[in-house]
């Protein structure tokens, strides 16, 4: 596709093929993010996934859909945006690689871990975007001007790390598959409650145990592994310790992004889960260490138990996590609750005491 890259953070009145972010932009959308108008035949669980279909079209065919475009666009910066602008940029080439890119788009987007090499590029195509880890010279430039040299420099590089180059960039990944790899392991030795019908999985470590990750002080897995280990929507992550507690509950991408194959479910309502679990534990939202919780209709929101966070998303939360006064098994029971009561059952009268799901 002959066109430029932008990143474009309004709508405007000039077409573009807008990939990942739906900003409302004129044109043709390949994004399943909420308020996409990806045509119904393009839609997929993944921006790149959309993004495969669309060059899997005939030359003709994509000429048409994107007439009148003048340019790829995003409005933000991360894997999955970037390997469907890599999918319309070079079809042919992003189609005989469909599976690989498919893995690190849900590296990135779902926090899943298909393979090492997807954890691996999706770490390293969100740190050529970090000032302090990139090789390109971002220091000074703002957001905008950031994302779109780190997107074109990741057009280029991703087809030489699928060629077999990509540990030659190992700096940009090295210390993220590390911890992915030490927190995968350690769930391994956890107890595991796969709670299938309500979506929902919780991992509870042995008493004291910490996450064998270099310098965790506490029981931390990260996302992706909590999230690489399972396709449940809701992780709870639970590490009791003769001190008390460390929980996190976290609520994946999956209840958030426009999936055509998956019908989303309420979430639990974490204001009201927060409150709960303050009231049993004797502290306030006001404390400096208290029961807390994101935004419930962020991406993918969390609760846990500790300070102030420093942003979404984060990989592990062992800098704010603090060690609860209830015990592991009061705030499984607690957690599950919540859970429990925001689901949607079947109606199936078959379904007499509402304890499974059929999608």
């Amino acid at each position: 596709m002959d066109l430029p890259f932008r990143i474009q953070t309004e709508a405007g009145d000039e077409p573009v093929i807008a990939v990942d972010g739906a900003f409302d932009a004129p044109g043709l959308h390949l994004s399943h993010w909420p308020g996409n108008r990806t045509p119904a035949d393009l839609r997929h669980e993944l921006s790149t996934g959309s993004a495969l279909l669309f060059a899997e079209l005939p030359a003709e065919e994509r000429v048409r859909l994107a007439a009148g475009c003048v340019a790829v666009a995003n409005n933000h910066y991360d894997t999955d945006g970037c390997l469907a602008a890599l999918a319309v940029f070079r079809p042919e080439w992003a189609l005989a690689h469909r599976q690989r890119l498919l893995d690190a788009a849900a590296a990135g987007d779902f926090f899943r871990a298909p393979s090492r090499e997807a954890v691996a590029i999706d770490a390293a195509i969100a740190n050529l975007c970090d000032p302090a880890r990139s090789p390109l010279q971002l220091g000074g430039l703002e957001d905008g001007e950031r994302y779109r040299a780190a997107t074109l420099d990741a057009l280029e590089r991703v087809p030489r790390w699928l060629a077999g180059e990509l540990e030659q960039d190992a700096a940009l990944y090295a210390p993220e598959v590390a911890a992915w790899e030490a927190d995968a392991g350690d769930l391994e030795g956890a107890l595991f409650d796969d709670l299938v019908h309500l979506d929902y999985a919780v991992w509870t470590a042995a008493h004291g145990r910490a996450s064998s990750r270099p310098g965790a002080p506490c029981w931390d897995p990260g996302r992706h592994a909590l999230f690489g280990a399972t396709l449940a929507d809701r992780v709870l992550s639970l590490g009791p310790g003769p001190e008390g507690t460390h929980a996190r509950f976290l609520l994946s991408t999956a209840s958030w992004f426009d999936l055509p194959e998956r019908r989303p479910h309420p979430r639990p309502d974490l204001a009201a889960l927060a409150a709960q679990l303050n009231g049993e534990e004797g502290t306030a939202p006001e404390d400096s260490v208290c029961w807390r919780h994101q935004r419930q209709e962020g991406a993918s929101p969390e609760l846990w138990f500790g300070t102030a966070q420093a942003g979404l998303f984060a990989e592990h939360a062992a800098d704010a996590l603090r060690p609860s006064g209830l015990g592991a098994e009061r705030i499984k029971h607690l957690v599950t609750e919540a859970v429990r009561a925001a689901w949607s059952f079947s109606d199936d009268p078959e379904d007499d005491d509402g304890d499974w799901y059929v999608v």
